[in-house]
């Protein structure tokens, strides 16, 4: 019999927290250059480049590799002969995560219920799978998820009929349709069978496997290949932009199923597909996987970024010569506005409220950053899904918001009402959110601090790398 103590599982997992939202995993990063040997564009080589420089930035600082750092799911592995003591598992594991994300500075992003939406402050509950499992060690695995890449997840309750031709469909559609939006280049988790709770817990456990490793059954390891193969020739590329590397991994998991249906589901991994593992056992002893990267310096693969620079306010004129696919590097003040932030100056908008800050010919950036650490000006600032600001953004640029920096494809309403008002939509590299804050040089506080990494603030950066992706004409990147 293996006695752990909780205070050893509370540990573990505040460790395995911040791991996970710092360090990129070996197999990821060699995977980032290799397509360096083979991609020809530029653009999705600059942008892999940055992802490259990113993870070294996040390394050598013990930073946030993103800045959403995502709600923990956690993975328990619990041997029958592991008798826990001191108190409860789940409750431990709870407070691990509270407290990793406390000394991590890594941002709190969970919400108590889904209607009302207040944030529990500390980024618990975890989500927690518990396995019953031979043997007297405990193994937890912890994958934090952000939810860019979680919201393009999909499941599909097929009939026998519709066969493994069907499945390969409904995952090449899934990826097709999530585009940009889940920061590729992603790793695609398939579960097929079981029942509809199954094949979704399967095909989040498939992201858990390394890069390379293939299903142990040849036919669908040789699945596996042709759906690589096909999505990969979709040309979404890194960040949307094009290229040849879209995903870097298909796995999938499967489990018997009932003669009457074909469960399949598809969890989507962003580009660094977060998860770091611990095995505990007697006597207190822990070991921790070592697939992580890390650095003390920066990489010397540091990109070399060209573009046109653009210093804010930007005049109309200075606009309209930005054509789409435009790299630029922009100086100056922009405003971090998001989901709850929209909501709030709409509402103030109907209300007839005087704003917090004059839209007219701002920019306003899609992004809730990571608390700062002691020192540094602002934590971890990528860009969120520029999507979900749509049900907004048409009331904010009729008050004459011109400017916004996101991340993903926008609405037929919102790309309408760019043109029509001849504004511009850039987009900023998802994921590299260690890379975008070593950019900003100061933070002020706008308004709704009450909302934490959704509040407004004003940033004053200089030669922030984006790439127009609406321009005034209404062309869009391609």
């Amino acid at each position: 019999m293996s006695k752990i103590h909780i205070s050893k599982v509370t540990e573990a997992v505040s460790k395995l927290c911040i791991d996970a939202n710092c360090y990129l995993s070996h197999d990821i990063r060699n995977c980032f250059l290799k397509s360096l040997e083979t991609e020809k564009l530029e653009i999705p080589r600059t942008v892999t480049e940055i992802l490259i420089e990113n993870a070294d930035i996040a390394s050598s600082g013990c930073s946030p590799i993103c800045q959403d750092t995502g709600m923990v799911v956690v993975f328990v592995e619990l041997g029958q002969d592991v008798q826990i003591q001191g108190g409860n598992l789940t409750d431990a594991i709870n407070k691990g995560v509270a407290d990793g994300y406390e000394k991590g500075y890594l941002r709190k992003s969970v919400v108590k219920d889904p209607a009302n939406r207040i944030n529990t402050e500390d980024n618990t509950p975890a989500v927690i799978h518990y396995n019953i499992t031979d043997g007297d060690k405990l193994k937890i695995t912890v994958a934090p998820k952000g939810f860019g890449s979680e919201n393009m997840s999909a499941l599909r309750m097929l009939t026998p009929s519709a066969g493994v031709e069907g499945v390969e469909k409904f995952v090449v559609d899934t990826v097709s349709a999530a585009g940009s939006n889940p920061c590729p280049p992603i790793i695609v988790g398939v579960g097929i069978g079981g029942t509809m709770e199954k094949c979704a817990l399967m095909s989040k456990q498939a992201l858990l496997r390394e890069i390379g490793t293939k299903n142990p059954d040849p036919y669908w390891a040789g699945v596996e290949n042709e759906l690589l193969s096909r999505i990969n020739k979709l040309n979404i590329g890194p960040n949307g932009l094009g290229g040849e590397l879209t995903a870097m991994a298909v796995h999938i998991e499967t489990y018997a199923t009932h003669i009457a249906g074909l469960p399949v589901a598809v969890n989507i991994g962003c580009h660094v597909t977060r998860h770091k593992s611990a095995v505990l056992s007697k006597d207190g002893l822990v070991e921790y996987d070592e697939n992580i990267e890390k650095s003390d310096t920066n990489t010397q693969l540091a990109p070399k970024i060209t573009g046109k620079k653009l210093t804010t306010p930007l005049p109309q004129a200075e606009l309209d010569t930005l054509k789409a696919g435009d790299m630029v590097l922009i100086s100056g003040h922009i405003y971090t506005a998001r989901d709850a932030a929209h909501k709030r100056l709409v509402e103030m908008i109907e209300k007839g409220e005087k704003l917090p800050f004059d839209l007219e010919g701002q920019i306003v950036y899609y992004a809730g950053p990571c608390p700062a650490k002691p020192g540094e000006v602002i934590g971890s600032v990528g860009p969120t899904t520029s999507g979900r600001m749509d049900k907004y953004s048409p009331t904010l640029i009729n008050q004459g918001l011109k400017l916004m920096i996101g991340k993903g494809e926008r609405s037929l309403e919102v790309k309408n009402t760019i043109k029509e008002t001849k504004g511009t939509y850039f987009v900023a590299i998802g994921g590299a959110a260690a890379y975008m804050a070593r950019c900003v040089k100061d933070v002020e506080m706008i308004a709704f601090e009450d909302l934490g990494a959704e509040a407004i603030r004003r940033l004053r950066v200089e030669d922030f790398p984006a790439i127009v992706a609406i321009d005034t004409k209404g062309n869009i990147i391609e």
